[in-house]
């Protein structure tokens, strides 16, 4: 079987778009912050009331998170990438002409909001893009490009700045959504929307609620999560009098920034080895409790007046950035591992929007304990919570298993076909000798006929099956009663199976091979994806038998569109 990694996750075409699509996009996004804020400050001289107003905009669409997400798991994930992106890059253009800090509140406020579908549907189009079990791979992937872009976006924004005005940055992040448009236009694969008959609107949203609620491990982790981002805002809304309290000059706010996601980068490398081998919960507990201890040693340095070295510090703080990985990576692959791909959206927008509801509680109570005590029993009390939940953490939920499908080298589970001795007679009816029936494995009805075409949706007409032998052309016949020999391995040696090829790679070898797989609904390419290499292999073998006969044998595509993608 095939063994799950980031190298083998960019070898498939889909999920090389939607990374690409993620991080030019998320790129721009840091641009157009750092214009933004000049642009208030500076230009319109909008002042603190201003720059309230603009975070305001930008924050408020997450609480609708759950709201929206019903109707984005109603929709397919391609689609909607397609017309959120498309949307924003309209609206980031018409921040080249807003005449004020009024007109750019409501501009951000509507993109906002669509970005908060967009990465809902992204979430979806993960699941859709990524088989289960290259989840947490492909999430450490992600989550390192976007620490990358973190530590890259604000220099050049602020480089950017100097030379070019705000309105001409904004103009240049609008062309990161058309890219993203390009990408998500690219994809072959989408998901399957999850609308049922008979259910409403709140019936549905009550299904979100109901799971994430419903669940032991989503819940504990929401909770843990509510707490952990309410505590970490408390003294990162700050940072800004954190550092001369240390005795460090202002250039250093940005050195800390840069360390943290140096930080982050190293960490989310390092949690590619480690998320598939440590439990979950313990790998957060762990990483609360070395943030707790920084937090806490920066407030006891405080209230001591102790002057440590700068460079002690910026250590540090890369430490800090370096644990934060074990949250930010284990996070969505817990979320996505306890979830049915059905409920992608709603489940993923309620564990997001709810610590966000915290993160703009958290800054007024910071301000008003620093008023009242200072910053450094403000890091105290901070670093002393932390504590107190990785030990909860780790006490009630240390029993947590690991992220499904993975074994303890990091790989992928999978119990191998055992080779069969020589001369061993293998019966037909075992299991393991049948022919996969994608088909029934995908839900659908069929009538006693194996086919490697998917069937089709009820009320439409079945398209033509071609009928083969179920072996590649020039393969030699299975006379029934004879043994089947397995690889010969040598004594002492394992046995080497062959690579299997990922959804998305199963996708690309038809598409490569002249399939319109394109033109398939979703149910159907979930039944493509779900076909073994071997069933591959007879689609491939009868196309080019079919297109060998020329014009004796021809596949028909008729106005029903069920299978007539596949001739």
């Amino acid at each position: 079987m095939r063994r799950p990694g980031t190298p083998g996750l960019l070898r498939g075409r889909d999920f090389r778009l939607l990374f690409g699509g993620s991080v030019v996009s998320g790129l721009g996004d840091w641009l157009d912050q750092v214009a933004l804020l000049v642009l208030v400050t500076t230009v319109w001289h909008g002042g603190a009331g201003g720059l309230a107003l603009i975070v305001s905009a930008a924050m408020l669409p997450l609480l609708a998170g759950p709201f929206l997400a019903v109707l984005t798991d109603r929709r397919p994930s391609r689609q909607t990438l397609l017309l959120t992106d498309g949307a924003q890059a309209v609206l980031t253009l018409g921040l080249v002409v807003a005449p004020g800090t009024y007109w750019a509140a409501a501009l951000i406020l509507a993109r906002s909001t669509l970005g908060s579908v967009s990465n809902i549907a992204g979430q979806i189009q993960l699941r859709a893009t990524v088989e289960p079990r290259d989840i947490p791979s492909a999430t450490v992937l992600l989550q390192t490009a976007m620490q990358s872009v973190k530590i890259l976006g604000p220099a050049l924004g602020g480089l950017l700045v100097v030379f070019l005005s705000p309105r001409a940055i904004f103009a240049m992040n609008a062309f990161t959504f058309l890219f993203a448009v390009m990408c998500a236009w690219a994809l072959r694969s989408t998901s399957r929307p999850s609308v049922k008959n008979g259910t409403n609107y709140f019936t549905e949203l009550r299904e979100g609620f109901s799971h994430v609620f419903g669940s032991r491990v989503l819940r504990s982790l929401l909770f843990v999560m509510c707490c952990l981002m309410f505590v970490v805002f408390l003294y990162d809304s700050m940072a800004a009098l954190i550092v001369p309290a240390l005795g460090m000059g202002p250039s250093y706010i940005g050195y800390m920034v840069s360390a943290v996601g140096v930080g982050g980068v190293v960490g989310s490398l390092l949690m590619g080895k480690l998320v598939a081998r440590v439990k979950p919960f313990v790998t957060m507990a762990w990483s609360i409790l070395i943030i707790g201890c920084i937090i806490a040693s920066i407030g006891i340095s405080i209230v001591r007046e102790m002057r440590i070295d700068a460079a002690v510090w910026l250590c540090a703080i890369f430490l800090l950035g370096v644990a934060s990985a074990g949250i930010l990576v284990t996070f969505p692959s817990v979320v996505h591992a306890e979830t049915p791909v059905e409920l992608t959206g709603r489940v993923w927008a309620l564990m997001s929007s709810v610590p966000a509801l915290l993160n703009v509680l958290a800054p007024p109570l910071a301000a008003f304990f620093v008023t009242w005590f200072g910053i450094g029993p403000l890091l105290l009390a901070a670093g002393a919570a932390l504590l107190l939940t990785a030990t909860a953490v780790r006490a009630r939920l240390g029993d947590v298993p690991r992220v499904a499908g993975h074994d303890e080298t990091g790989t992928q589970d999978a119990t191998p076909e055992p080779a069969t001795a020589p001369g061993a007679p293998t019966t037909p009816s075992s299991a393991q000798d049948a022919p996969a029936d994608p088909v029934a494995e995908s839900g659908h009805e069929h009538a006693g006929t194996t086919s490697p075409l998917p069937a089709p949706d009820r009320g439409e007409h079945p398209p033509a099956v071609v009928r083969d032998t179920g072996r590649p052309t020039g393969a030699a016949p299975h006379t029934p009663g004879a043994p089947r020999r397995g690889p010969v391995v040598p004594r002492g040696r394992r046995a080497e199976f062959p690579k299997e090829d990922s959804m998305s790679e199963k996708i690309d070898k038809l598409a490569a091979a002249g399939f319109v797989v394109t033109e398939a609904n979703a149910a159907q390419q979930e039944v493509l994806k779900s076909l073994s290499d071997e069933e591959i292999g007879v689609l491939l073998s009868v196309k080019s038998r079919v297109e060998a006969a020329g014009s004796d044998v021809e596949g028909h595509v008729v106005s029903d569109p069920s299978g007539g993608y596949l001739w």
